[in-house]
């Protein structure tokens, strides 16, 4: 909820300024489902949707299998459950932008170099070269080598971006979705359609484990298929134009085996000291949606440094926080 509420004030305070280009937008988003949400796997999607109402921050929450008409979702596509929620839509592109402008207004300079090896081998040169206190590991996928992490590894995404002009297909201004679990079989079974700005649709998705080559085209199957399978969700999208610029993006999202690190490196130096970095990466696709909120821990983390507190686990860290909210959720007689 952290980078919900930023992301909303965001919109908030630059609601009349169109000279700042942030690029986020709070969009309704709409969840579909094949089977009722009591009826999936362990009615996982409905424990979602009931942990989102008590959720006061979110507005405009709704359950209702109307939404499914309303969007003119294809009967084929066999849908029969929905809820949606107003949520932000961001357009990454003019938002990392606006990031490299709040950095650099506040002092903070930029390079871009390549480091490689275990940070923790060449954690005194680096502090020295730099004049820091503590380094910060957000390196992503490249974490298996930079914190010695074998359990991370990629998933490859793709999303297709089309025209959204209302010219070929009636424009598209919510996000639509169908989320993956095991309840529809593959990863490959997701639709993924959301307005990535005024003109630009994006179609998905796409998730393949340990695929480190970017090699993907408009021609490759399974970017076929996604494509398809977003056509037959909402009739009228096989007639959408590609965009021009860029038909095609992919990447690869940093995923861990156990879960997100937002943890002090916890092997000691050579030298016998204790490390002063910070790791913070496996946040697999949900990296804008986990950025704030990670980073309050990092500062928090980094503070501790500052004190001279000695490293927990993070598994430790966050069972001492789950046992302080649930003494404050104990009622007081």
């Amino acid at each position: 909820m952290t980078s919900y509420r930023n992301f909303e004030h965001l919109q908030d305070i630059f609601a009349n300024d169109e000279s700042v280009k942030h690029g986020v937008k709070m969009t309704m988003s709409n969840f579909f489902f094949d089977k009722k949400m009591e009826d999936t796997i362990e009615a996982g999607h409905l424990a979602k949707f009931q942990e989102t109402l008590t959720r006061k921050e979110l507005k405009r929450v709704r359950r209702d299998t109307a939404i499914i008409s309303e969007h003119a979702i294809n009967q084929q596509a066999n849908v029969v459950d929905a809820y949606q929620l107003l949520a932000p839509a961001i357009d990454t592109d003019k938002y990392m932008f606006f990031l490299y402008d709040v950095v650099t207004s506040k002092g903070g300079i930029l390079e871009t170099r390549k480091i490689t090896g275990d940070l923790l081998n060449q954690e005194q040169e680096l502090l020295d070269e730099y004049e820091a206190s503590a380094i910060i590991n957000a390196t992503g996928v490249n974490a298996h080598e930079t914190a010695g992490d074998e359990s991370v590894y990629p998933l490859r995404g793709a999303l297709v971006r089309v025209v959204n002009d209302g010219t070929r297909f009636p424009k598209v201004t919510d996000a639509l979705a169908v989320t993956h679990d095991d309840t529809y079989g593959t990863p490959e079974d997701m639709v993924f359609i959301v307005p990535r700005n005024d003109n630009i649709l994006i179609l998905g998705g796409l998730v393949q484990p340990k695929e480190w080559e970017l090699d993907l085209t408009l021609e490759s199957p399974e970017i076929v298929r996604m494509r398809e399978r977003c056509n037959n969700f909402v009739p009228g999208l096989e007639n959408a134009e590609y965009d021009p610029d860029a038909p095609l993006v992919q990447g690869l999202r940093p995923f861990r085996g156990s879960n997100v690190r937002v943890e002090r490196e916890l092997r000691q130096r050579a030298d016998g000291n204790t490390s002063t970095i910070v790791h913070s990466y496996g946040q697999g696709g949900s990296g804008f949606s986990l950025s704030y909120g990670c980073a309050g821990d990092v500062l928090d983390l980094v503070q501790e440094i500052e004190d001279g507190v000695a490293p927990m686990k993070m598994s430790v860290i966050m069972k001492a926080k789950a046992e302080a909210q649930a003494q404050l959720a104990v009622p007081v007689a």
